[in-house]
């Protein structure tokens, strides 16, 4: 039996009318904005990002380079230049040099900087000395030290170090702090003393009054104190000269300076020391390192109590006394020298008793 054929019927299809194509506006280019030369100039010598960094300084400062300069130019980068950049240049000598006696001088030799149309060696250019210079100044531009956050930070520094405010600390001090000793644990319940250790608990029991009782500290000695606190960044270094001793308790009377200032003034480090001066002197009676070391901080004003750690304190004074020569009043303590701290002179008259 056939099957009936399925009838194929026409698709009707939307007829759509036709329309004009849209006309789309086209996108015109953006205008770059003008570079401010300033600005521009600015980013090549201070930036990190500049161009310089990553290209040969050679080919950029060469002679080639010179001769293409003009004259007005070229006689304005020769004043930065140094005085043996010039063809016309002498080797000398210091004027502190020990030789400097031997030099005969001429008349139309001259020192000073090079004249306006001296004449530039050209093997400059080629000098190790000056392409170590450019390549250090684009290590200086890498690490972005010609900005204005860091070169505000160097100031802020300089303007610490002359204050007193600030200091670097110390590469013992660094040392110290990061490779902190670990806790050695006794393998034992009852571990045996140590001689050293032994030895330095007996000197422990000295106290003060006992060096001053046994003319191991006198009259007219600088207890110079210094003491970095870490957590703090700050540095406490101020010195403070024995003025009297007490004939009974042997209490020392110490004379020191109020503020951040280290050294005395001169009229305190004389042999025959005066009071009196344009500043005022703090006077103050001591009886032990510790009792020392918190007057010091009171005058000094920079660190709280409650950021002063714990600490031995007798480790942190060093005595200053005059061995022979008398009154300099060139040096800093008067002539006089290092003589150890109070915890080593403690140390050397417990093993001499």
């Amino acid at each position: 039996m056939d099957r009936p054929r399925r009838t194929l019927r026409p698709t009707n299809r939307s007829v759509q009318p036709l329309t004009e194509p849209v006309v789309r506006p086209v996108k015109r280019k953006a205008t770059p904005e003008a570079i401010d030369p300033q600005k521009q100039l600015k980013t090549l010598l201070e930036s990190a990002k500049s161009d310089l960094v990553a290209l040969d300084m050679h080919d950029i400062i060469n002679k080639n380079t010179w001769d293409m300069l003009s004259d007005d130019a070229r006689r304005r980068l020769a004043a930065l230049l140094p005085r043996t950049a010039f063809v016309d240049a002498r080797p000398s000598i210091g004027a502190d040099h020990p030789s400097v006696e031997d030099t005969m001088a001429v008349d139309d030799e001259k020192d000073e900087d090079a004249a306006p149309d001296a004449e530039v060696n050209l093997a400059f250019f080629t000098d190790p000395h000056f392409l170590a210079a450019e390549r250090t100044f684009q290590d200086h531009l890498y690490l972005n030290w010609f900005s204005e956050a860091h070169c505000a930070r160097v100031e802020k520094f300089k303007e610490g170090i002359k204050d007193g405010t600030l200091a670097a600390p110390w590469k013992d001090q660094v040392w110290d702090r990061d490779n902190v000793l670990p806790a050695i644990q006794p393998t034992s319940s009852f571990p045996l003393p140590h001689e050293g250790s032994a030895r330095a608990g007996i000197a422990a029991e000295i106290k003060l009054y006992v060096l001053v009782k046994n003319d191991i500290i006198r009259v007219g000695d600088i207890i110079a104190y210094k003491r970095c606190f870490t957590l703090s960044d700050v540095t406490v270094e101020k010195d403070a000269i024995i003025h009297e001793v007490h004939p009974k308790t042997y209490a020392l009377t110490i004379h020191a300076l109020s503020g951040t200032a280290k050294d005395l003034p001169a009229h305190l480090l004389s042999e025959t020391p005066t009071v009196d001066g344009p500043q005022p002197i703090q006077s103050m009676t001591i009886t032990s390192p510790t009792m020392l070391e918190t007057a010091l901080l009171e005058l000094d004003g920079r660190i709280d109590r409650a950021r002063r750690p714990n600490g031995n304190a007798w480790k942190s004074f060093t005595i200053w006394r005059w061995r022979g020569e008398g009154f300099n009043p060139a040096d800093s303590r008067g002539g006089r020298e290092n003589h150890g701290t109070l915890f080593y002179l403690r140390a050397c008259y417990s093993q001499e008793r």
